[in-house]
Parts: structure tokens; C-alpha cells; sequence
């Protein structure tokens, strides 16, 4: 299993067939966030933009969101057509339920849903109290 980077050369949220409206609806907040490039797929095998952008020595990731009934297939699909990104996949059966993941992601500056090196963490500086 490959680890994603933490700051992958390019990033795509991908959309399944058929989640087309969902894109507005539960992506927004995370798109503020990370600027993603977007991207709806017409079928579970149309990769056509993400594999141009393959095309070198660059760190691809790719955050695929997919209904659980289209997931095999679009899975199979994106992994035999683009075996060298990584691999970030969400499968959600309702906008609201994937809108819920991505806006977490965001709150939490984890683009991929995990801490990463890059993400800020707080720290605490001592000093004094100031009474009043």
C-alpha cells in the first residue's frame, strides 16, 4: 500500500458517474480548502485528464468519490488505467454523508483524511499569567 504524500504534485476530487450534482453540495468547503482539481467522470473508465496529467515523474493523488453500487467497477477501472497515483477512495451512498467526510477533512486540514507531516499542530508556549 502506497502512502499519499503530503503534498502530491497534483490533487483531483474525482466524481463517479452520476454524482455530477453532488459536486457543489458536498465538495464545496473542502475545494475552499485544498483546491483540488475537479473532475466528473462520464464513465467508470474516463480517467482521460487525469492520465494526461501522468504523463512524467510527478506525485499524483487522487480522492475518488463513488456510490457503493458503481465502486468496484470505477475502482477497477482507475486502478488499471492509473496504476501510479495515489489513491485516496470515498464511497458514500448520499451527498450529505460524503459532504460530512470532506467538511471534517477540512476543519481538520487533512486533505486525505489523515494527519499528515505538513499539517499544522498547535503548540504551547509558556509564559506568564496575566492576572488582572
Amino acid at each position: 500500500m502506497q502512502t499519499i504524500p503530503s503534498n502530491p504534485d497534483f490533487h483531483f476530487l474525482v466524481f463517479a458517474p452520476g454524482l455530477e450534482s453532488w459536486v457543489f453540495q458536498a465538495a464545496r468547503r473542502y475545494w475552499a480548502t485544498f483546491r483540488p482539481v475537479l473532475y466528473s467522470m462520464q464513465a467508470p473508465d474516463d480517467v482521460q485528464l487525469v492520465a494526461y496529467t501522468v504523463g512524467g515523474a510527478r506525485e499524483i493523488a487522487v480522492t475518488l468519490a463513488m456510490r457503493r453500487d458503481t465502486a468496484p467497477a470505477v475502482r477497477a477501472a482507475v486502478a488499471e488505467r492509473l496504476p501510479t497515483v495515489y489513491l485516496d477512495p470515498l464511497v458514500y451512498d448520499t451527498p450529505t454523508d460524503l459532504q460530512l467526510t470532506l467538511n471534517g477533512r477540512a476543519a481538520l486540514n487533512q486533505r486525505f483524511g489523515v494527519p499528515l507531516e505538513t499539517t499544522p499542530r498547535p503548540t504551547r508556549t509558556p509564559g506568564p499569567i496575566q492576572l488582572p
